[in-house]
């Protein structure tokens, strides 16, 4: 048979170490505070010992001097007692032992302070014993000294074993256009309280018997009486885009497909690009005509505009406070003037908070004609009726007309000499408008909050001009060009 190996009697010593250092926590987190209270209490009264029958942990240091009852306790260390920590859960079990924890100490620098109690002030004494007794007081703060990290072990079981409560929610279902709201769960955690006692009990006894672990029921923090509650519509704004052409209806569905059913919770910030992310061909966005640098071009996204005005002037008459918002360098025909919500990739966005204490959904629709926003949530608790208003300070002109040569014949069949005109676009009149919102209370007006004072720019129109030279002897009619 072979004999033990130097490295296995290091181990069987190790153990014998971890164990005593396992008694030594314990002292160090039950005992000395314990003595420290009786320490002060005979100063206080300038006794120099113990009263008689007082003990801890089952040791008398009746009648003994601070220093005979620190030794008496120190000498428990050498006790040489086996501890095993076993957990049940039902048929799973966990067992750990000695060597499973890290043992630390610093009874040395608790001995000082115990000495230190012997001189200064009451005062300062006190704030001594205070730094002491925080320290082994709480039962899972001084278990955590007996068995180092016990806590990162109890955690591990309890993410095992715990079932989390479940939130009722509100799902926004696209082809039945309604909510549905599930119903809560409850859950069961671990009660660590219990837990945490049960241990400190086994530890003074040194008692090996099992500990069973107990779960205890918790409710959901969301109920779904709470979200039937906070689901009220708050606002509904609509734009008509029955004359946009195909690729525009294209990118408004597409848009409008992203946001429908979206839920923004308490303390969440909404973005606008972030949810409809970047306008390309790739992502199934169409060219149609833009805003760039103060006129209309064509561009991949176009009409995507109309969606963030619409969601716009939904979320001001949700009483929702919008944080980021940029007007056109144009009117824009499908919203009052000082209305609009210009957004850009990267540049101009549409944002908000929810500040309220519940979500807030948005529900989107395009049909084809008209488009539309509604929102959902508590945003407007004292049920004021909320009103947009536009004004028009002023009408800026429209500018000249832009004359083009139609050198590619692209309007051939309507002009082809020089001197005859084919207006392709209107001259537009530009605006100095001021926007507000206006709150009703039983249909009386009890406040006024500005909400932009903006300037349009007016737009020029465009003329398309015949490029052949008139025949001599031609005379062309005199036009009318509107």
């Amino acid at each position: 048979m072979k004999k033990p190996s130097k490295t296995t009697k290091s181990k069987s010593n190790s153990k014998i170490i971890s164990i005593k250092g396992i008694m030594l926590a314990f002292l160090l987190s039950f005992a000395i505070p314990f003595l420290c209270m009786f320490c002060l209490n005979n100063y206080l009264f300038c006794e120099d010992k113990l009263e008689s029958g007082y003990s801890v942990c089952g040791v008398d240091l009746s009648g003994l001097t601070t220093d005979e009852a620190s030794e008496k306790l120190t000498s428990l260390l050498y006790a040489d007692k086996d501890f095993v920590l076993t957990l049940n859960y039902g048929k799973r079990s966990w067992q750990f032992r000695g060597e499973d924890f890290e043992v630390h100490s610093n009874i040395h620098h608790l001995l000082n302070q115990l000495k230190n109690l012997r001189g200064g002030s009451i005062r300062e004494k006190a704030k001594i014993l205070k730094k002491i007794k925080t320290m082994g007081f709480d039962n899972s703060v001084a278990i955590n000294y007996v068995l180092l990290d016990i806590d990162k072990k109890i955690e591990q079981i309890a993410q095992e074993i715990e079932i989390p409560a479940v939130n009722s929610v509100a799902t926004y279902n696209k082809e039945k256009k309604k909510f549905e709201i599930s119903a809560e769960k409850s859950g069961k955690v671990l009660n660590k309280d219990k837990l945490y006692s049960d241990i400190s009990s086994r530890l003074q006894n040194l008692d090996n018997n099992p500990i069973e672990i107990l779960l205890e029921d918790t409710p959901a923090k969301i109920k779904a009486e709470d979200v039937q509650k906070n689901l009220k519509k708050q606002s509904h704004f609509a734009t008509n885009y029955a004359t946009s052409n195909s690729a525009r209806k294209t990118n408004i569905s597409k848009a409008v497909d992203s946001l429908c059913g979206l839920e923004i919770l308490p303390g969440e910030t909404f973005s606008f690009n972030d949810t409809i992310g970047k306008r390309t061909l790739s992502a199934g966005y169409k060219e149609a005509n833009i805003i760039k640098d103060g006129t209309f071009v064509k561009g991949v996204g176009g009409g995507i505009c109309q969606v963030s005005t619409t969601l716009y002037n939904a979320l001001l008459l949700a009483n929702i406070s919008v944080t980021e918002a940029h007007k056109h360098s144009l009117p824009v025909s499908y919203v009052s003037a000082g209305l609009d919500a210009m957004v850009s990739w990267g540049s101009a966005d549409l944002k908000f908070v929810n500040t309220t204490n519940s979500p807030i959904y948005i529900v989107g629709n395009a049909d084809g004609k008209t488009l539309t926003f509604e929102i959902y949530g508590n945003t407007n608790p004292e049920n004021l009726t909320i009103k947009t208003k536009s004004k028009i300070l002023k009408s800026i002109p429209p500018q000249a007309d832009k004359i083009i040569p139609d050198v590619d014949g692209k309007y051939a069949d309507k002009i082809m000499f020089k001197g005859e005109y084919l207006r392709i676009k209107k001259a537009k009149a530009g605006y100095e408008a001021v926007t507000s919102l206006e709150y009703y209370k039983d249909d009386k007006l009890i406040k006024t909050k500005q909400l932009r004072h903006a300037t349009y720019e007016s737009q020029s129109g465009v003329l398309v001009e015949g490029c052949d030279n008139l025949p001599e002897g031609m005379t062309l009619p005199k036009q009318n060009v509107q």
